[in-house]
């Protein structure tokens, strides 16, 4: 795994920039998820459903890399980050920003928090070339317009080195009464 750093000297009026290469290990446990590691990118395969939305496709690029070690807590985690749009006109759907870990025991846990007023938190289990979370807990912003979100499961797999698909399951507080409807299902495109 590796990363780019820039840096940047002023010599009078001109600013010189360095690119630094260097190379980061996932722990042991973050290795599990070595899979998924990347920038993935959609242009139009994404679907939006829900019973009381329109149908529509929209485009999604998801990045996940290392993370700097949290040198307080000695934990290392993934960055993780997606940013979604409407594939018809181009209008910008939302954010997440947030991060992604496994333990020593091999649960999985993702932290995200959006430009939809929704801050979540999931665990759940990797196994090869597929990751499954679970919402275990969720804060909103007070004036959020959505339904309240009561249950969510996202699941992603990695068809092969090229494809990933990510799949949002939930229930809010009027569609489902139980179990999980189908919100969004994206297919990614792996980046070089």
């Amino acid at each position: 795994m590796f990363c780019y750093r820039c840096k940047g000297q002023i010599y009078g009026f001109y600013t010189f920039l360095t690119l630094e290469i260097c190379f980061q290990v996932l722990n042991e446990h973050n290795q599990k998820l070595e899979w998924i590691v990347g920038k993935w990118r959609s242009e139009f395969s994404g679907k939006i459903f829900w019973p009381t939305v329109p149908t529509m496709t929209f485009g999604e690029e998801l990045v996940i890399n290392e993370a700097p070690i949290a040198k307080s807590a000695n934990v290392q985690f993934l960055n993780f980050s997606a940013r979604a749009w409407s594939h018809s006109t181009k209008d910008h759907f939302h954010d997440e920003w947030g991060f992604l870990t496994v333990d020593p025991v091999g649960n999985a846990t993702l932290m995200t928090t959006g430009n939809n007023g929704f801050t979540t938190y999931e665990t759940g289990t990797v196994s090869p070339n597929k990751l499954v979370l679970t919402l275990k807990d969720i804060g909103r912003i007070s004036f959020s317009r959505d339904l309240p979100v009561e249950d969510l499961r996202r699941t992603f797999i990695r068809h092969d080195d090229r494809y990933m698909e990510q799949v949002i399951e939930m229930r809010t507080a009027t569609h489902p009464k139980v179990g999980y409807l189908e919100h969004t299902r994206v297919v990614y495109t792996k980046l070089k």
